[in-house]
């Protein structure tokens, strides 16, 4: 199967029934991507509305530079596949809506999968930097705070039947008198983000594991996978840069340009990531699991747990019970 074009788009344009067309760039004559109504909406606080209800016309990868802050997106007919540097995401809506959460920390590269033929029913909802550091604190706004830590991290939930009305009240309509005002449409993205913290409060947030090439810098690599074999020993910096044949301060500096993360955060992260597993699959203790992941006291590595994976290790056990 040949891969889709690559394009970007420029502009969108009117047809003569009102529906939008999204147009693409450097190619003649100039091709149609997408036929629909569109929902383009500037909240106060800076929050972005964006969505429509739209008919893909043809197969292509459509490119443009991420938004940075956290995504919500919110698929109720339809396929939708997207990426960040290459992270893939979907939410297939064709039997039932679906809806998630992405968060973008830093400078990427956006991609759109388009599908001939794919007819597409979607609001996102882009809460900016700015509007989160304003109201999502640890104490308003947990999920939110905790997502916003995390580049690429991923929160999934089911929209409730309830909160579907005000999801299809942004959506556009035929009759544009009929649209929502500015006010409403503020109101409804508020309630839908409210809904996503009361509904995913307990989820776990899905983290992005970065695979660093060992072509690329071997010896990060070999940190790395001495690291891996050690977790359950008390590592220190000192031993795992003799191990590498690296001075203490080339190694912390190659972690960070590589990783982008020190050492310490990596041990700490891939030791939380383990033990999740255990708590899941091996029935150990909340106990046992703080001294796998080498925490003295458990409550000192629950704090630790939350602050990863946006849950507390009983939450985690009491919703892996609830899935059985």
């Amino acid at each position: 199967m040949a891969t889709p074009p690559s394009v970007v788009c420029t502009r969108r344009e009117f047809a003569a029934d009102g529906q939008a067309e999204i147009m693409t760039k450097h190619t003649q004559p100039t091709q149609s991507l997408v036929r629909g109504q569109f929902l383009r909406a500037r909240c106060p606080g800076g929050l972005h509305i964006d969505g429509g209800i739209t008919d893909e016309l043809c197969d292509a990868n459509v490119l443009h530079r991420a938004n940075q802050g956290i995504t919500l997106v919110v698929v109720l007919e339809g396929l939708l596949e997207f990426a960040y540097d290459g992270h893939t995401y979907r939410c297939d809506a064709r039997h039932q809506p679906q809806a998630l959460a992405v968060s973008v920390c830093r400078d990427s590269t956006f991609r759109r999968r388009l599908i001939e033929g794919n007819h597409l029913k979607k609001v996102n909802i882009l809460l900016p930097p700015e509007w989160l550091n304003g109201y999502a604190d640890e104490q308003a706004l947990p999920l939110l705070s905790t997502l916003h830590r995390h580049h690429l991290g991923c929160v999934r939930w089911q929209p409730s039947t309830s909160i579907l009305d005000s999801i299809r009240a942004l959506l556009p309509s035929i009759n544009r008198q009929h649209e929502a005002d500015p006010l409403t449409q503020h109101l409804h993205a508020l309630t839908i983000i409210k809904h996503l913290c009361d509904q995913a409060a307990h989820r776990i947030i899905e983290p992005v594991v970065e695979h660093i090439p060992t072509t690329h810098e071997p010896q990060v690599a070999k940190a790395v996978a001495y690291i891996e074999t050690k977790l359950h020993t008390a590592l220190t910096l000192s031993t795992i840069a003799q191990a590498c044949g690296l001075s203490r301060s080339t190694l912390q500096r190659r972690f960070r340009t590589h990783l982008g993360v020190s050492v310490s955060d990596y041990i700490r992260r891939r030791r939380l990531e383990r033990v999740k597993d255990k708590l899941l699959h091996e029935a150990i203790s909340i106990g046992e699991a703080a001294y796998w992941a080498g925490y003295h006291h458990p409550s000192n590595f629950a704090t630790a747990f939350k602050r990863q994976f946006g849950i507390t290790p009983g939450q985690l056990i009491q919703s892996s019970a609830h899935a059985v």
